[in-house]
């Protein structure tokens, strides 16, 4: 995702970076974000309270969004033992502020944003990076001895969408997504295979799917955005403008109810040094 000064991307040609899209660091991204804050904290937080995370720890924060996760864990482990990291870290003034480290970092090229961690989580963001299992590996490598690593990506199983609608635009996002930036919104279906992969041990995962309900957080979500990808489906000829209206009537609908759309939650940890 990326400024609007930056040239549209297209669906032809070699996957763009995540970091083009037009809309990052927008007020309507920061919007976003926000909703799917108020949509999945709950099931971090049960999550990442599993770890044991106590004052003290040392924790990552990667795509910390609005940055509701990463002060939350200020508020467990003290503000000077968390960072947070963001290809648009502007949504994280109020996290700053609380003392909060704060970085402009990339997971799948830059180095480690400090030292050894106790606890790293990274929500939504693995799935739109091309080399995400590279980048699961290089976050292994940051744990210190006995830390966790915790990752939740989502995955969309557009025949469990109870309204055509709803199908139409999953299956449109499971394309364009690909296509767009190289994103997989079916690598969390692997879990926690990538987490073993990477060396770590006490693996598990699970799936939670939270009920969209319309008018809600997370179908409000979902609403913008569609409505901030829509010229991209329009363009690669994925949903039609009346479909678009649809969807959006849809997603508004207190009456419709949806279960198709899962978050998969991985952890594992970093193995004792003997």
């Amino acid at each position: 995702m990326g400024p609007a000064a930056r040239g549209a991307l297209t669906v032809s040609g070699e996957p763009q970076s995540w970091a083009q899209w037009e809309a990052a660091g927008t007020s309507e991204e920061q919007a976003r974000l926000t909703l799917l804050e108020r949509a999945y904290d709950p099931l971090t937080v049960a999550h990442l309270g599993r770890t044991g995370v106590a004052a003290g720890w040392r924790c990552l924060e990667v795509g910390a969004g609005a940055g509701s996760i990463a002060r939350w864990l200020a508020g467990r482990a003290g503000p000077s033992g968390v960072i947070a990291t963001e290809l648009f870290p502007q949504h994280l003034a109020s996290t700053a502020e609380l003392g909060v480290r704060v970085l402009r970092h990339d997971v799948a090229v830059d180095p480690p944003p400090g030292g050894e961690f106790d606890l790293i989580h990274a929500r939504l963001v693995l799935e739109h990076v091309q080399a995400r299992d590279q980048a699961l590996e290089r976050l292994a490598s940051w744990l210190a001895p006995g830390g966790w690593l915790v990752v939740e990506d989502a995955t969309f199983v557009p025949d469990l969408a109870m309204a055509p609608a709803l199908r139409r635009v999953e299956e449109a996002f499971l394309s364009v997504a690909t296509g767009r930036v190289g994103s997989d919104l079916r690598w969390a279906r692997t879990f926690p295979l990538p987490l073993e992969r990477a060396g770590l041990g006490e693996t598990s995962a699970e799936v939670s799917m939270p009920v969209m309900r319309g008018g809600a957080a997370l179908a409000e979500s979902l609403a913008l955005a569609v409505r901030l990808a829509g010229p991209e489906l329009l363009a690669a000829g994925a949903i039609t403008a009346a479909e678009l209206d649809e969807i959006a009537a849809t997603l508004a609908d207190p009456s419709v109810v949806d279960c198709s759309f899962l978050i998969v939650a991985a952890w594992g940890r970093r193995p004792q040094t003997t």
